[in-house]
């Protein structure tokens, strides 16, 4: 039987979270990356998810209390540098949490999204259907029109400058990451703290991505997306499942009907010293 203690051991390892595995520089931070698949920069209490701050640490340490940590100024610098260079994708995409995203699993998700392949149509249709907010449209349309631009101006440009607006701009831009409809592409000086994202259209920087997914059904997605989930995590509640995705519990329970009949997921597993029915690949 599977218990709570194995089960973190086995993350650990798959995190890598322990001194001999750990990640230490940049070609190993992207490895890590494309391994996983999907990971968190820093811990959250509500996604079990990889870190990387895990991985170069090589074990399960607090975020320290300076900034002169070696391995923080890795994780902030690798942070940057992996997105903008085209290798990973970086942003707000599961729960309005910032998550890397591997690009041989991005088009599973944007395959799933509300995006057909007309950028000057799409979003129009969504925001007469009031599922596209007035800040994130006006948001998008200075992008369409404008292209790259540094959160600074992007704020200014899209009529949401000020701090009154401050909380509205960034639900935009979660807004509109959930959707992969923007991703950060650059960094910028341009703002009183030397440092701002520069945001663009997803499909102007990973055009591959847009392509790939053209032949992605929704359940072939969804199945991709969960087993590289499982395989990182190793056990999972359908529920937890459906929480960090944002699908329907209906669509888990076919998802994971399917995937038990092909043999590739064992359901309603026990796992000693936790509640619930977990998820885990019957593949080694």
């Amino acid at each position: 039987m599977l218990t709570v203690d194995v089960l973190r051991e086995e993350r650990a390892i798959r995190y890598r979270q322990r001194p001999h595995l750990r990640v230490r520089d940049e070609n190993q931070a992207l490895e890590f990356l494309n391994d996983v698949g999907i990971s968190l920069l820093f811990g959250n209490k509500d996604m079990e998810l990889p870190t990387l701050w895990g991985a170069i640490c090589g074990d399960d340490r607090p975020l320290p209390g300076t900034n002169r940590d070696r391995n923080l100024k890795m994780a902030w610098t690798w942070k940057d540098r992996l997105p903008i260079a085209g290798k990973v994708l970086y942003g707000k995409f599961l729960r309005k949490k910032p998550v890397f995203i591997s690009l041989d699993l991005a088009p599973s998700f944007y395959a799933l999204s509300p995006n057909y392949g007309n950028l000057a149509e799409d979003y129009l249709q969504d925001y007469e259907d009031g599922r596209l907010s007035v800040e994130a449209r006006q948001v998008f349309e200075v992008l369409l029109d404008q292209g790259a631009l540094p959160t600074s101006r992007l704020r200014r440009e899209a009529g949401l400058g000020g701090k009154a607006n401050a909380g509205r701009f960034d639900r935009a831009l979660a807004e509109l990451q959930m959707d992969f409809r923007i991703s950060k592409v650059s960094i910028s000086d341009a703002n009183r703290w030397g440092y701002c994202y520069v945001y663009d259209l997803l499909p102007r920087h990973f055009a591959q991505v847009v392509e790939a997914s053209r032949h992605i059904g929704g359940n072939e997605a969804r199945e991709a997306i969960l087993v590289r989930y499982l395989r990182s995590v190793v056990a999972a509640t359908p529920q937890q499942v459906a929480r960090l995705f944002d699908w329907q519990p209906g669509d888990v329970e076919r998802l994971v009907a399917r995937l038990a009949a092909q043999g590739r997921v064992r359901a309603e597993v026990h796992i000693e010293g936790l509640p619930g029915e977990h998820l885990v690949l019957t593949e080694s």
